[in-house]
């Protein structure tokens, strides 16, 4: 059979060899695949043929027979590889483009190839990667690859070169991460509402330049009614704001998003030799000086443990010593959400190309950021009824940590709980707080395992800063060196955020020696020194946890 008229057959069949594969997988991503190399197996069968009276029959039987070794190959016992198969109907060669309407037809078309299809074709066109590294890169076959690309160049038309400016609808973004930096609502934060790709994608559409929902519509290749949609939940939570109030007005995304495609090693680097730096010119000492200090600056757990509670002391050093923060920017920043949210939102984006899959790992020196918890209770007065702040809490999670859920699961009740165990008894908790502070390891053997500080004051926070200013002093090199490194963590930032995110970049380019990321760094730079020893399982599930409390009357 000639090519032409193969390419005319399979394209015919194309719908029908999908329903068939899904019809038996149930699932889409495994019937694309299933599908691909049907497909593939087909095509070359029409090639090889010179006649077929049946080609209903003859292409369900291929698909039968494709299935069962695909069946086996999920069981581990298929070994035939298609990566070995040559595929006529595929060619390398890029052609040169005849017309711009050509290019406006394929820029719509793109947007409607399958999932796998168009991550296959942006990696090919756009990124210039080879069979071989796109195969790799997507745990596939170097054929399954080949015929995708085939297969994408019959829908979109052989002979048409890709256009070096691609859209959304070519390789939509999604969120890798989310948080937030404040306080969350009854609704929860921004992974709460961004729980679709098309909302992401709506987000970062409109991140860098203001645009009308027409615009994004264009942009993502979605109708204009499921933008609208979208829109008004984002604007409502205050995620994307109107810019103006015309009959088609303009919006813009109010949220700090990193699109770590943009960023390279450059502030991994920094963040590493800052940690070395602070190793061996700050923590030395003050590791030798809470040694030697007969009382642990007031710090209590159980044992007293000094190594336990030197990792603890690292991370009130950086959260405190380092604070360089600028409250009037968060506060200008924050938006105060309509469930009682007040928080900036945060995410991090990437595509399909570069973290194809689901699970993605987190980086070795990951940190959740400081989770802090405060717990009032009313105490009535002759004239009047006030609210007294018994205990505050802080707490960070990065791998040195056992701890699961984030800050979804330090809960302040916990708090509370360990607050009344320490101050009043195993006996002042119900059975089901207890069992839930022991299972977290907050208790162990019915001993406090938390880092603890008792004060005579209401006002917690303070008092937990002042007392680590008046135990450690920063010198003033460090004091210094701290200024060089936020200068020179703006400049590596600052090109990776839009004009309207600027003033915030440089707020969180300060006191960058209090990012959560340092205090993994620092504290493995400190271990490899043998200034701190290894912590055992127990320790690793209240480790970084700090109690300031106040007893009671």
């Amino acid at each position: 059979m000639d090519k032409h008229t193969a390419d005319s057959l399979i394209s015919q069949y194309r719908n029908k060899i999908f329903g068939f594969a899904l019809s038996k997988l149930r699932d889409y991503s495994q019937a694309e695949e299933l599908a691909a190399e049907i497909s593939c197996q087909t095509y070359l069968s029409f090639l090889r043929a010179d006649n077929i009276p049946n080609p209903d029959g003859y292409v369900y039987r291929i698909s039968k027979n494709v299935l069962a070794n695909f069946l086996k190959k999920e069981k581990g016992a298929y070994s035939e590889d298609i990566s070995q198969l040559s595929i006529p109907h595929y060619d390398d060669t890029q052609e040169k483009l005849e017309n711009i309407e050509t290019l406006n037809r394929l820029r719509s078309e793109i947007g409607y190839l399958t999932r796998r299809q168009r991550t296959i074709v942006y990696m090919f066109y756009y990124e210039k990667k080879t069979v071989s590294q796109i195969a790799s890169a997507l745990g596939i076959s170097s054929g399954t690859v080949k015929w995708h690309l085939s297969d994408a160049r019959t829908t979109l038309k052989e002979g048409i070169e890709m256009n070096e400016n691609p859209t959304a609808s070519v390789n939509p973004i999604k969120f890798i991460s989310m948080g937030h930096d404040g306080s969350p609502g009854t609704t929860g934060d921004t992974s709460n509402i961004f729980n679709t790709r098309l909302k992401q994608n709506i987000a970062f559409s409109c991140y860098w330049k203001s645009k009308t929902i027409e615009e994004i519509a264009r942009e993502l290749s979605v109708p204009v009614s499921y933008v609208s949609d979208e829109m008004k939940i984002l604007e409502e939570y205050g995620y994307i704001d109107r810019q103006d109030k015309s009959a088609n007005p303009k919006y813009l995304t109010n949220m700090y998003i990193t699109d770590e495609r943009l960023f390279d090693s450059s502030e991994s680097k920094l963040c590493q030799q800052a940690a070395e730096y602070l190793a061996e010119n700050f923590y030395t000492k003050v590791l030798a000086d809470f040694d030697s200090s007969e009382d642990c600056y007031g710090f209590k757990c159980d044992g007293n443990d000094r190594n336990f509670m030197k990792y603890n002391l690292i991370m009130l050093c950086h959260r405190f010593l380092f604070e360089a923060y600028d409250n009037n920017v968060y506060d200008k920043f924050s938006v105060k959400r309509p469930d009682g949210g007040d928080f900036i939102a945060q995410a991090t984006v990437s595509d399909d190309c570069r973290q194809p899959q689901d699970n993605i790992p987190k980086p070795e020196y990951w940190c959740c950021g400081y989770m802090t918890r405060n717990h009032r209770i009313s105490q009535a007065t002759d004239s009047d009824t006030k609210n007294i702040e018994e205990l505050c809490s802080i707490q960070i999670n990065c791998k040195f940590t056992d701890r699961d859920g984030g800050w979804r699961e330090n809960e302040w009740q916990d708090w509370a709980s360990l607050y009344k165990f320490v101050t009043e008894g195993k006996d002042s908790l119900y059975h089901e707080e207890y069992k839930r502070i022991c299972d977290k390891g907050y208790i162990f053997e019915d001993r406090n395992q938390v880092m603890t500080l008792e004060s005579d004051s209401d006002d917690q926070w303070n008092i937990i800063r002042d007392h680590i200013l008046q135990k450690i002093a920063v010198p003033h090199e460090i004091k210094e060196y701290s200024d060089e490194f936020d200068r020179k963590i703006y400049e590596i930032n600052r090109k990776n955020y839009p004009p309207h995110m600027q003033e915030l970049v440089k707020a969180y380019s300060k006191g960058g020696l209090m990012s959560g990321q340092i205090i993994p760094r620092v504290t493995d730079a400190l271990l490899k020194k043998g200034l701190l020893q290894p912590l055992t399982p127990q320790q690793k599930k209240a480790v970084f946890s700090v109690m300031v409390y106040k007893m009671p009357l």
